[in-house]
């Protein structure tokens, strides 16, 4: 007859064999959590056509810094240009450096500098100047503060009225580039105001006069 212990040895034989198996599994290496998410995206993947297709981050806005800058390749690039300050100066300058126009302004301030224009220089207090289109972009506002909003993109053509202050000043202008012929209308008032901006404006200005709303 066969005893007790001869029948235990065939188990203890593949127990032994089974914990020997376990400790070899347990050196394998397993998946990191970086590796399985990483697996999980391979799945997720889309398939040949998409993954074609490159992806490109979007370009980072165009702005420019205070000082004297050239126009043209490899500095300021024609187009207008917004900032907001409590006190801007800037200048167009000829290729020679003569000034062909000047302005100071407070709350929006908008330059258009053109391709002729030598240099573009603006005053510490400006800040960085960011080029209009990359504004946000700009888009119609139903109020408006003190400033030049540019017609059409920021301001929507139509009577306009303020409550005033002791003195309001506004303009209707033809252009961005700060020459005197380009001033179509201004007054400067006191009380509430009411003004008509024409389509065809380029841009609208005015300070000391409260909060602008649609008439």
């Amino acid at each position: 007859m066969t005893g007790p212990g001869h029948r235990r040895a065939p188990f203890l034989a593949v127990a032994a064999a089974m914990v020997l198996a376990v400790l070899a599994l347990g050196t394998l290496p397993h998946p990191t959590r970086v590796e399985r998410a990483s697996a999980a995206v391979a799945h997720a993947e889309p398939g040949p056509a998409a993954a074609r297709t490159p992806r490109t981050a979007p370009s980072p806005p165009i702005t420019v810094a205070p000082g004297l800058h050239r126009v043209g390749e490899g500095g300021v690039r024609p187009g207008s240009y917004v900032t907001s300050s409590d006190l801007c100066s800037w200048e167009r300058r000829t290729p020679t450096g003569e000034v062909l126009a000047s302005d100071t302004g407070t709350g929006q301030v908008l330059v258009y500098v053109r391709a002729t224009d030598g240099a573009f220089s603006s005053a510490p207090g400006c800040g960085a100047w960011r080029l209009l289109d990359d504004d946000h972009p700009p888009a119609p506002l139903s109020t408006l503060g003190p400033g030049t909003f540019a017609v059409g993109a920021q301001v929507a053509p139509g009577r306009w009225r303020s409550d005033g202050g002791d003195l309001c000043y506004w303009e209707r202008l033809s252009g961005l580039g700060g020459e005197l012929d380009e001033l179509l209308a201004s007054a400067g008032v006191p009380g509430p105001v009411a003004v008509d901006v024409a389509p065809a404006d380029a841009a609208f200005r005015s300070f000391g006069c409260g909060t602008w709303r649609p008439a």
